[in-house]
Order: C-alpha cells, then sequence, then structure tokens
C-alpha cells in the first residue's frame, strides 16, 4: 500500500500558515500508525490552483495524479490523504462527485485529516450515508466559491462601469499580478531577482528547451 498527501491552496499565501506542516504531520502520523510509508516519489502539492475554476486538474498535481489512475500507475489499496473534500474539489457537485468517485472506483481511499473520515467502496457499502456527507460537503464548497466569484466579478463590473463615466480613476485589478513585478500605488517596479529568472527560462525557450525537453542549468 502507498499512501500520498494532496496539498492545495487557491492563495499561495495560504501556505504561510501551518496548515501544510499540520497535514503533512497527519499523513505521517497516519501512514505510521498502519504499519506504510508517505510515498514522496509523486508530488502533490496545487499552490495558487483554484479548484472552482479546476486549475488543479487541468494543469496541476492533482491532474496528473487522475491521469496516473487512468493509467494505473496507481495501484488498488493506496491512500490519498486531504486535509477536507472541498481541497479536491469545488466544481459543481456532479462533477466533484465524479471526480472523488473516480479515485474510489480506482481502489483507492481517501482519507479526510479534518475529521479522519475515510471513503472507499467497502466502507461506503458499509455506510452509504457517508455518500450522502460527502455530497452535501461539496454543494457547500461550490455554494461558498460561486457566491465569492459573483461578488468579485459585480465588484469588477461595478468599477469597470465607474470609470467609464468618470467616477472611478484608479486601477482596475483583475486577476494576480505578474510574480515578477510589483505596484508602487503610481506605477510598476520589477523586481530584480525574479526577472533573473523569467529571462533564463525565455532564453532557454528560445534555444529550443520546454516541457517536452529536460534542461539542465
Amino acid at each position: 500500500m502507498k499512501v500520498y498527501s494532496y496539498l492545495r491552496f487557491s492563495d499561495p499565501k495560504q501556505a504561510t500558515g501551518n496548515s501544510i506542516e499540520r497535514q503533512i504531520q497527519y499523513a505521517n502520523r497516519w501512514a505510521e500508525e498502519r504499519g506504510h510509508d508517505l510515498d514522496q516519489t509523486l508530488s502533490l502539492r496545487d499552490e495558487g490552483l483554484s479548484a472552482y475554476h479546476q486549475k488543479h486538474v487541468k494543469q496541476g498535481a492533482l491532474g496528473t495524479f487522475l491521469r496516473a489512475i487512468e493509467e494505473e500507475r496507481i495501484a488498488p489499496g493506496s491512500v490519498l490523504i486531504v486535509e477536507g473534500l472541498d481541497r479536491l474539489s469545488r466544481a459543481e457537485p456532479i462533477q466533484a462527485q465524479a471526480q472523488l468517485a473516480q479515485i474510489i472506483n480506482a481502489g483507492i481511499t481517501v482519507v479526510t485529516a479534518s475529521d479522519g473520515k475515510e471513503y472507499n467502496r467497502e466502507r461506503l457499502k458499509a455506510q452509504p450515508m457517508d455518500l450522502v456527507y460527502s455530497l452535501l460537503v461539496m454543494i457547500r464548497a461550490h455554494e461558498e466559491s460561486d457566491t465569492k466569484s459573483k461578488r468579485v466579478t459585480a465588484a469588477l463590473r461595478r468599477q469597470c462601469e465607474n470609470w467609464m463615466t468618470g467616477a472611478w480613476r484608479g486601477v482596475i485589478r483583475n486577476g494576480k499580478d505578474p510574480a515578477w513585478v510589483k505596484w508602487t500605488g503610481t506605477s510598476w517596479e520589477l523586481i530584480p531577482e525574479r526577472v533573473t529568472a523569467v529571462r533564463h527560462v525565455i532564453d532557454a525557450y528560445k534555444k529550443g528547451h520546454g516541457a517536452q525537453r529536460s534542461y539542465a542549468s
């Protein structure tokens, strides 16, 4: 049996707390108490990727894990430990439930560190109400993210409308700023050490190095 730990934050600032350390400790303890080792070969960490917009599946570690399941590279009997079901998905409940089902139907147990619940075929067959509970958690997670998204969109729309009428002349912020610049309040400034790294990546890409080829600096 292999035990994996999956970590996700929609905002990288959340990583500055003790949530990561707490979950890693929980995962190590859970595996140790059952005589298993926490597998470190497959990195499962999505920082700054939204589960509402499914970016963690489209371009993140969870998507890699799901593809590994499809390719039968994750053995049945393995365990995936997450802080809560809302870390797996905040998509529409039917889609979130399908992703959980894909993992469970592959013979993998999902353990939620926040409440110690375990989800697998045997347990859900014996306690079907746990399936209902998981769906309720996913419904709540989606509604929270959906409400937040609508509020942000409405605020941006108001700012744009006010800018067009002349009532607003400030900077309209939409999304995240590029990691290599910072806003001083009046202008953008480059962050030297980050700009160097970005230019290095661009130069490597121009030389033909990229996602399909390994590059050693």
